[in-house]
């Protein structure tokens, strides 16, 4: 039975609202701006946070994680065999290997960032793919070069593939005083390209490079390979719940999102001033037509309805506008996200570099079913909202003095 009275009032609704069509419309074009503004800029910044994030996925090695030490809560984490295995422990994780760091030089004193690492973790966890020459073995002497730095000692100090590359490695004698010590390596193999810091690293064995240290077993990270992008940050948030801390190429969606997450905001900030303005249109359109229809409501009242069936009615037909506005809003707004695309796409381009030069080839702007959903529910909450004082002023007009005083 209330069922039915709501259906009712539902049609007594559509068709005080049809009764009006133009100004109705006019209304909710109000509101529909405001929805307008928000779906394009909502779009724009989730299209350049989506097409950012695809680009980083495709440049970088995503999957690729180092945890490394960490000082929480006043409380220094370092990385010691019990957390390599806890680290192993957390799920998505394909493999892992602990690494040791060095800064060693040449002869002629060309800077090498040197990771020791057990050789016959290599392939799992990094991947190499070699531009020449051969893996390194394990327990020797042997070194692989990233791209870049083979590039490096090739032109400035001669070195290939099958050299010796002397390195002076800083240790101190027992007067604390430093000593230059030189250990020869020997060049195996070339890793190619990758852009990322593997082309200016030298690769040697681990157990190397902590007897070079002397024989300390300290170890100063742990490469990390996760079996898929989409749990990188699954894998992240477990590596800093051990009291470490995580860096990779996932720290570049993390920036992009932070940037985006302000730049959505500020932009939907400046439409929610559009949907104020669509708000009040709505709440004034209604003051205006309860003042019309006073003596209407006051007749309606005496012949049985109650205040609360008034309230209903006036909200039912807030409904009505809120949704037309949100429909046409959400319509404007995927207009607006074309011209966007059309026109803006090139000096956006320009501004952001050729780092993101691969959005040329794709929209900007992101429409997604719940970016439209979004813009009609903004708009049904928006109207019901602007027009529940009209509706409650309605509710309670005396039903004798709405017929003796009423339009």
């Amino acid at each position: 039975m209330e069922i039915a009275r709501v259906f009712e009032s539902l049609k007594i609704a559509a068709r005080q609202v049809a009764r009006k069509r133009m100004r109705v419309l006019l209304t909710a074009l109000g509101i529909a701006i405001g929805v307008a503004a928000v779906v394009g800029t909502i779009s724009l910044g989730e299209g350049i946070r989506y097409q950012a994030v695809e680009a980083i996925k495709e440049q970088s090695d995503l999957t690729l994680i180092e945890a490394t030490a960490d000082i929480r809560g006043g409380t220094l984490h370092l990385i010691t065999p019990a957390k390599i295995d806890e680290i192993a422990a957390i799920p998505h994780i394909k493999a892992s290997s602990a690494v040791v760091r060095e800064a060693y030089a040449t002869k002629r004193q060309t800077y090498l960032g040197v990771i020791g690492i057990d050789p016959t973790e290599i392939g799992e966890v990094i991947k190499p793919r070699y531009f020449k020459g051969d893996p390194i073995d394990p327990g020797s002497r042997q070194a692989v070069l990233g791209h870049d730095l083979a590039e490096t000692l090739q032109r400035y100090e001669g070195i290939r593939l099958g050299d010796t590359i002397p390195i002076l490695i800083r240790q101190y004698d027992e007067d604390g005083m430093p000593v230059d010590v030189q250990v020869d390596f020997t060049l195996v193999g070339v890793l190619q390209e990758r852009d990322d810091q593997f082309d200016q690293m030298m690769l040697i064995d681990r157990g190397v490079a902590q007897d070079l240290r002397g024989g300390e077993a300290s170890l100063d990270g742990v490469l990390i390979r996760v079996d898929h992008p989409e749990e990188v940050f699954g894998v992240v948030d477990g590596v800093k719940a051990l009291g470490l801390t995580a860096t990779g190429a996932f720290e570049q969606i993390e920036s992009v999102n932070r940037l985006m997450d302000v730049v959505v905001l500020l932009l939907a900030f400046f439409a929610g001033v559009s949907l104020i303005v669509g708000a009040l249109m709505i709440m004034n359109t209604m003051i205006t037509s309860i003042f019309e229809r006073t003596r209407e409501i006051g007749i309606t009242m005496a012949i049985g309805a109650s205040p609360g069936n008034v309230l209903q009615l006036i909200l039912f037909e807030c409904l009505y506008i809120g949704l037309i506005g949100g429909v046409i809003g959400d319509l404007l707004g995927i207009a607006f996200a074309g011209v966007i695309n059309i026109f803006g796409k090139p000096f956006i381009i320009a501004q952001l570099g050729d780092t993101f030069a691969t959005f040329a080839d794709a929209d900007i702007t992101l429409i997604t079913p719940g970016l439209l959903l979004l813009g009609i529910v903004i708009a049904v909450v928006l109207s019901q909202i602007s027009g529940f004082y009209p509706a409650l002023k309605a509710a309670r007009l005396n039903p004798v003095t709405a017929i003796r005083t009423g339009v």
